[in-house]
């Protein structure tokens, strides 16, 4: 989503990372990063205090952001591409190559963090009242905004993509069902679908997004509203046959149509 909504990314100077917080637990072969509960502020600030120690070494700031999330900003060279927390999560961290200025200055903090929280009080009392521990960070760059984007609108996907679509400067709401943009393309974000608790509540949110989201887009579409819909699965990646679905309104024609005679 962050290309399509002009983000680049960068090679050097300053970068903002939206950092999250997460717990860490050991996996077949690498660590393996889930989110964890609301952290409240005076855990935020004793941790953050016990933290700034290495974020002086790595040359690194820690801020929060209007919606509340962590933000790091780091001045460094070097690539810092890597997989956004929507798509990491619940899976096994991929070693980080150490290729380059800014990918050392990341692994390194990331490692003294562990340390410094390991058995820090904060996460101690979580462990003990059944909340997950803050072991790290797991930080990604969108890169800078200002690209070309036709995008004129986001809908849906709360507080990360009000945070993308903010910085990039573009108007965001937070029902998926809100109006498309008045000019300009709409990035329609459905989340509800990524922790569904059974398979009753998945059907039914599967339902809500036929019923809720798609048809009226789609009334829209064959009525000339809309120029095309494009469906895109963010945990999908190239090569795996699993691309965007895109429909125009020619496509409704098609079930009209029959093959010709030889």
């Amino acid at each position: 989503m962050a290309e399509r909504l002009g983000y680049r990314p960068t090679a050097s100077g300053w970068r903002t990372w939206l950092v999250q917080p997460v717990q860490l637990t050991a996996g077949m072969k690498d660590l393996v990063a889930y989110p964890v509960d609301p952290v409240s502020e005076a855990e935020r600030e004793a941790l953050w205090s016990a933290a700034q120690p290495e974020l002086e070494v790595a040359g690194a700031t820690l801020a929060l952001s209007e919606d509340g999330l962590w933000e790091m900003r780091m001045d460094a060279e070097g690539d810092a591409s890597g997989p956004p927390p929507s798509i990491g999560m619940g899976r096994a961290m991929v070693a980080p190559s150490m290729q380059g200025d800014v990918a050392r200055r990341l692994q390194v903090l990331a490692n003294a963090l562990q340390m410094a929280w390991f058995q820090h009080p904060v996460n101690l009392a979580r462990e003990r009242e059944g909340r997950g521990a803050v072991h790290g960070l797991w930080p990604w760059s969108p890169g800078h905004p200002g690209g070309p984007t036709s995008v004129g609108r986001v809908c849906g996907g709360g507080v990360v993509a009000h945070w993308l679509a903010r910085g990039a400067g573009i108007d965001w709401a937070a029902d998926p069902a809100a109006d498309p943009a008045e000019s300009g393309d709409t990035v329609v974000v459905v989340e509800a679908l990524e922790a569904a608790p059974s398979l009753e509540r998945r059907l039914e949110l599967l339902e809500s997004v036929a019923d809720d989201v798609v048809a009226p887009k789609l009334r829209a579409l064959l009525r000339g509203g809309l120029g095309a819909l494009e469906f895109v699965d963010p945990q999908s990646t190239a090569g795996s046959g699993a691309g965007a679905l895109v429909l125009e309104r020619r496509d409704a024609l098609a079930f009209w149509r029959r093959p010709r005679r030889p």
